[in-house]
């Protein structure tokens, strides 16, 4: 009888928002920390960031960061300021969230 392999975990995404994961509006306010490739990458589905937070759209969206630490920092960083039809994250966390 032969031994099974070693099962592996491995963690290749990560989710950023300043609402919880039950809101209704979470995941249009979601930024994820992704591994590629290439290298970690912020992303909102849509668009990738940069390391100033800026976003772009086209081929070379993604900017790749050097490890997960400097891709969370970023996505931190512009998650309370992402932008959906002219509504920030934050101004979606008080319309759900209004003792906060």
């Amino acid at each position: 009888m032969t031994t099974p392999p070693k099962v592996l975990t491995t963690i290749t995404r990560y989710t950023v928002s300043v609402l919880p994961a039950d809101d209704i509006n979470h995941r249009y306010f979601a930024l994820y920390v992704e591994l590629t490739p290439r290298g970690w990458i912020v992303t909102d589905g849509h668009r990738g960031y940069d390391a100033d937070g800026i976003g772009h759209h086209g081929e070379g969206r993604h900017h790749p960061f050097a490890d997960y630490d400097d891709a969370l920092t970023v996505a931190r960083r512009i998650a309370p300021t992402l932008t959906v039809n002219g509504h920030t994250a934050t101004d979606a966390y008080h319309r759900t969230h209004p003792a906060s």
